[in-house]
């Protein structure tokens, strides 16, 4: 029996990969996924928490990939914030794919928080080029290849990097990185332009 199951799961682990596989070909977001609810994961909440702790109070905050809304409930004192995703999260939702060209045109925000969506994006340096004229801070976690090796195309994921490659995907955007720390298997980032 445990045969059959192992057989099983490493037939749709390559479902998995090979799904991921077209749709970074394609260059398309995982609307499937992300339209449904039960894929947002509670444990992920913790991240989200870890990250808040990275805002100053008094901050416009946008957070992509904004889920179930938890940063909005973690934010300082005095922060505004917009909530923008794949698909629609309620009152206020900037409708966004960052798989999308062109990219929408922002308002001015102090910062971005990408928690748990640099990994689905297909283009990163263009979308950190393009967040560079709407934010000067954003905070972003990201699953480095340096501790996540392999079965990215299971999970989802469409790219590759390592810490270093990372920060220099912001530094050639005019950002410098200003504080990392871990976060199980992952890694969060500050960034802030230069000057600021």
């Amino acid at each position: 029996m445990s045969g059959i199951k192992t057989l099983l799961r490493k037939i749709v682990w390559l479902k998995r990969g090979i799904y991921t596989s077209l749709r970074k070909a394609t260059g398309k977001s995982d609307y499937r996924k992300w339209s449904n609810n039960k894929n947002l994961r509670q444990d992920w909440d913790t991240r989200t928490e870890q990250m808040a702790k990275l805002i100053e109070p008094g901050t416009s905050v946008i957070e992509f990939g904004a889920g179930k809304l938890v940063l909005k409930t973690l934010l300082p004192t005095n922060c505004s914030y917009t909530p923008s995703d794949l698909v629609h999260r309620g009152e206020d939702t900037i409708v966004c794919d960052l798989n999308n060209d062109p990219l929408p045109k922002f308002k001015s925000y102090d910062v971005a928080v990408l928690s748990g969506v640099f990994e689905y994006v297909n283009d990163v340096p263009k979308v950190v080029s393009h967040l560079s004229h709407f934010v000067d801070t954003i905070i972003a976690s990201y699953a480095v290849t340096d501790t996540n090796k392999s079965n990215r195309g299971v999970m989802g994921w469409v790219n590759y990097y390592s810490s270093v490659e990372f920060i220099k995907i912001f530094e050639n955007a005019g950002f410098q990185c200003t504080h990392t720390e871990p976060y199980k298997s992952q890694v969060i980032y500050k960034f802030t332009k230069e000057g600021v």
